[in-house]
């Protein structure tokens, strides 16, 4: 049932709109200045497919990912600077949600990201501590 949801509403290619807090964010995991700048000043584009029963986002920017997971189950990831995490994606009340911890002497900061439809949009908060930064995104057409 999750996965037809997924389907049917967040799936498909997003193009980035408008960072909010983007750089408060990037300075909370450690990110130095000219990477701050040019991660603000750079497009991105987004894929959010269901392929069988895995979810995978593909992101396409300054920093290319390609996340293929099952809801529900604990998978290894790494965090913008790379530093290593454990993370579970779920399916909550229309919101792909993803909490991700440090591993074990990781410097990573635990991060928890929604992405939910509004209207038209794609809105992508992300959490690490008290900072929290918004990416909006439209569908491609």
């Amino acid at each position: 049932m999750a996965l037809a949801e997924i389907g049917s509403s967040i799936a498909g290619t997003w193009v980035l709109v408008k960072n909010e807090n983007l750089d408060d964010y990037l300075k909370e995991i450690g990110v130095n200045f000219v990477l701050r700048k040019l991660a603000a000043a750079a497009s991105s584009t987004m894929i959010i497919s269901v392929e069988d029963d895995h979810v995978r986002i593909v992101t396409k920017g300054p920093k290319d990912s390609d996340h293929k997971f099952k809801l529900g189950e604990e998978v290894e990831s790494n965090d913008p600077q790379d530093n290593p995490m454990k993370a579970i994606v779920t399916w909550e009340n229309g919101k792909l949600i993803t909490a991700a911890n440090p591993t074990e002497g990781s410097k990573a900061k635990a991060t928890r990201v929604e992405r939910r439809i509004e209207g038209e949009q794609l809105i992508m908060d992300v959490s690490v501590n008290a900072v929290m930064m918004r990416r909006i995104w439209k569908r491609k057409s």
